[in-house]
């Protein structure tokens, strides 16, 4: 069961205690040292000075923690506080977030990501690194003041190629047409934020078509994801470490949005419209890889659905989580594929039988024998009243990367409280859009590194049948265009009226189809343009958060070269006015196709 806005758990006041775990793991381990010198007779009145014998039991093991220094509930370290999204998720201010990597774990990422992608820079469209035409070196003066090069020193380094790469092979293609890629290597690292230290943080590189296409344009700024106790086996005094009560955080780049403002609004407005969605917040991320703290850019960090989303916003966070990918989860009858719904929780057990029956009733013949009946097994499977809400906030948003276009980005949640599975979005770069692009208004054409780096995605089942799962939602007829919009074709969004999606995306099709539905999602298409999606609230918040973020983007303590995804600082600029016209466009829209109906 989803829970309300009102009824959401654990987001708590603007409450920052701040406890200096580092140095008081400094003073216990002295403290530890002492007794045990004394305890053992080392030292003594006539041998001050002597080094403990061999016997003398005092071994490097002896001195080394096993148990974590900090308290269980220790707000900032802490497995049994509550995830605190004051701290971690400001919508007020932008956050400065600094990681340090030994030379040789950053070596062995990028020799890990040459293994998957090939030679960092491969694309022949590349112009510089980050795949930048234009001027791109927006500032040079970003270094925190309070940040900590723990071992590495402190000088800033000029932006350039982090270490050399190697060559190597492209990866081969995968069932359902998708690219089959290994997952990027977990490294330690260290992370310092608001003067305090988190040891041996894993660190891996993150993403599918946009981290292929950053790697191969040779651009630096690719997103990261964080697990604060992936390394707890090998280092128990890190054990259960959180971050603020968070485990896992993910740090989006921005790749495609020149506003650098789709991560972190359209989860708002899915929340806004009654959809469980990550929270989010801007961070600019330093990163010291052995030479100095090195700016690589403005992020946009995202809460992990499987670790914290399921905790505040369900009833009960012990069930399936998925993350449904390729023309295995279309939900089309008979291509149900275990291998396309990747379990994210209770990997352990092989039961996917929540989601067998979700295909079952989805596809049965009472859907057209016996409506009443068919909705309501289908209500005993799905929240699809939660669904309608998605559906009709995708909609009314544009957000062609994602179920109806894209058979990706979103996670399905089984909640044992009830046993219904939830829809939740994910991943929305490509969000607040007419279609998909490389940069703003740019389709897939006109984006050769792009159109290259997604020719493995379902590239078989796109060319037999534009209509199908892939990159390109609408058909041949060109009946993808947005209401209002009258541009069809490839690369564009769902219709309003929905008639463009066909029955290979028949969660949308079957619901459509159904009378009593399809009235609940006009509803909610209103709904969406005159509340969460309104057009004078959206201008608002996409001006305040421009410029919150603009110091970081551009000017004298903005992105450099080869760390930011702009042709220009004129990109960063002219998206404010994009997005803001996009939203009354699209208001507009609605407001007409509700009138027709």
């Amino acid at each position: 069961m989803v829970k309300t806005a009102d009824n959401t758990k654990n987001i708590k006041g603007k409450e920052k205690l701040r406890l200096n775990i580092f140095s008081g793991k400094k003073i216990s381990v002295i403290f530890a040292f002492t007794v045990l010198i004394f305890s053992c007779g080392c030292i003594g009145a006539g041998n001050e000075g002597d080094i403990a014998s061999p016997d003398s039991g005092l071994t490097d093991s002896s001195l080394t923690s096993t148990e974590p220094s900090w308290e269980k509930d220790d707000p900032s370290h802490g497995n049994k506080a509550d995830p605190d999204y004051s701290v971690v998720f400001p919508d007020d201010e932008v956050q400065v977030i600094n990681i340090t990597i030994s030379p040789e774990n950053w070596q062995e990422m990028l020799d890990n990501m040459t293994e998957i992608y090939g030679e960092f820079g491969n694309s022949d469209s590349k112009s510089m690194p980050g795949g930048n035409n234009g001027d791109g070196n927006f500032g040079a003066g970003n270094i925190p003041e309070d940040f900590s090069a723990k071992n590495h020193g402190s000088e800033m380094v000029n932006p350039g190629d982090p270490a050399d790469r190697q060559n190597g092979g492209m990866p081969e293609g995968g069932p359902d047409g998708m690219i089959d890629e290994a997952t990027p290597v977990y490294v330690r690292s260290d992370v310092t934020f608001e003067g305090l230290e988190w040891e041996d943080v894993g660190i891996r590189f993150k993403g599918q078509m946009t981290l292929r296409s950053s790697w191969s344009e040779g651009n630096n700024k690719i997103s990261f994801k964080l697990n604060f106790d992936k390394f707890e086996d090998e280092n128990p005094a890190i054990k259960n470490q959180r971050f603020y009560g968070f485990d896992e955080l993910n740090l989006q780049s921005g790749y495609g949005d020149d506003s650098l403002m789709r991560d972190m609004i359209v989860p708002s407005i899915f929340r806004d419209s009654g959809v469980p969605a990550p929270y989010t917040a801007f961070y600019r991320v330093y990163v010291d890889y052995g030479e100095g703290p090195v700016y690589f850019g403005l992020y946009t960090m995202v809460e992990s659905i499987e670790d914290t989303v399921t905790e505040t916003q369900f009833e009960d966070d012990s069930g399936n989580v998925y993350k449904p990918q390729g023309d295995g989860a279309t939900f089309a009858e008979g291509t149900f594929d275990t291998e396309a719904f990747e379990k994210k929780t209770n990997e352990d057990e092989a039961d996917w039988t929540d989601v067998e029956s979700l295909y079952e009733i989805l596809n049965s013949d009472l859907r057209t024998k016996d409506p009443q009946q068919w909705r309501e097994d289908l209500e005993s499977v799905l929240n699809v009243d939660e669904f309608l809400r998605w559906l009709a906030t995708n909609t009314v948003i544009q957000n062609w990367d994602t179920y109806g276009g894209n058979c990706r980005n979103f996670y399905l949640y089984t909640d044992p409280s009830d046993g219904r599975i939830t829809w939740v979005p994910w991943d929305n770069n490509f969000a607040l859009r007419d279609g998909m692009a490389g940069n703003e208004g740019e389709l897939p054409a006109e984006n050769p590194v792009l159109m290259e780096n997604m020719a493995g995605f379902q590239a078989d089942s796109v060319a037999e049948n534009p209509r199908q799962g892939g990159f390109f939602p609408g058909n041949e007829g060109g009946n993808g265009q947005a209401a209002g919009d009258g541009r069809g074709g490839t690369g564009k969004s769902l219709s309003l009226s929905l008639d463009d999606a066909g029955d290979n995306w028949p969660l949308i099709r079957y619901i459509a189809d159904d009378p009593v539905y399809y009235g609940k999602y006009l509803d909610y298409l209103e709904m969406v343009a005159n509340d969460s999606f309104e057009p004078e609230k959206m201008e608002e918040l996409y001006t305040r958060y421009h410029s919150m973020i603009e110091p970081y983007v551009t000017g004298e303590n903005g992105e450099t070269e080869g760390y930011t995804h702009l042709e220009s600082p004129e990109d960063f600029a002219e998206s404010l006015n994009e997005l803001i016209e996009h939203t009354y466009s699209r208001y507009n829209a609605v407001m007409e196709f509700i009138s027709g109906q």
